[in-house]
């Protein structure tokens, strides 16, 4: 929750930048939009780090780290596409009934599309705020470990010896493959938004808040109500999937110049 006000506090101090400074038009026309809708940059590379928080069976909160990098394309002033790669640890905590604690280790590849509201919905020219929101699809690869709160000994895993690959987007039925694999992978569906500042021409600052739907029940090494190992060779439980989300600080260099 308190990711959340600190987001919408940030929206409400540039939304209020944005009405007092604009850029000058291209066109000739003072605070008109200029008629040329290519941006000026035509690739971007983002680096983020932030916070990541987890809902789930063990859901009270320990928030772990995350960094990341993303590769954009933009082909109009309101749209682009970006190649992302994030790596980090989510983490929680349940004391009833469980008893016990988690820490994920996991990476994504993602593919989004992005979409500038403040290019899209203002009939002048943007000032240096812009506000996204974006969406996409992707996977994670992750290994997750549950420990008991009271001496940390290990209780749960995803994955062992034992553990073999699940087939994408099967909820059910045994694993197939070799056995022996470290990461568990899954699909995810990645939607968020972003709040950018123009600190120089091609240079931003951004805040990003990113939620995170997973196609499992076990990032936290528990699937229900249950206290077995969640491991990929004992499939699904038929429990609610588990959901993610980080809250990062980013820094966008952009570069190239459109044909």
């Amino acid at each position: 929750m308190r990711p959340l006000i600190l987001l919408f506090s940030l929206l409400a101090i540039c939304a209020h930048a944005q009405q007092t400074w604009r850029k000058p038009s291209t066109n000739g026309i003072s605070s008109k939009k200029s008629y040329i809708r290519k941006d000026s940059h035509q690739y971007s590379l983002t680096f983020r780090g932030g916070l990541t928080q987890f809902f789930g069976e063990l859901g009270d909160q320990d928030m772990r780290s995350v960094i990341g990098v993303s590769l954009g394309k933009n082909f109009i002033k309101n749209f682009a596409l970006h190649l992302d790669y994030n790596a980090g640890k989510v983490g929680g905590e349940k004391q009833a009934f469980f008893n016990s604690y988690f820490i994920n280790e996991f990476i994504t590849i993602e593919c989004l599309a992005k979409w500038n509201l403040t290019e899209q919905f203002n009939r002048l020219e943007p000032g240096p705020v812009n506000f996204f929101i974006y969406g996409g699809l992707g996977q994670i690869y992750f290994s997750a470990n549950a420990f008991n709160i009271d001496d940390d000994k290990l209780l749960r895993f995803t994955n062992s010896q034992l553990s073999a690959r699940n087939r994408l987007f099967l909820r059910w039925g045994p694993a197939k493959g070799p056995t022996g694999i470290k990461k568990t992978r899954e699909g995810i569906l990645p939607l968020g938004t972003c709040l950018e500042y123009e600190l120089l021409p091609n240079c931003k600052l951004g805040i990003d808040y990113r939620f995170y739907f997973v196609r499992t029940d076990k990032m936290d090494a528990t699937s229900g109500r249950r206290l077995i190992n969640p491991e990929e060779s004992d499939s699904y439980s038929d429990t609610p999937n588990d959901k993610f989300s980080f809250l990062s600080l980013s820094l966008t260099c952009r570069f190239g110049k459109p044909k």
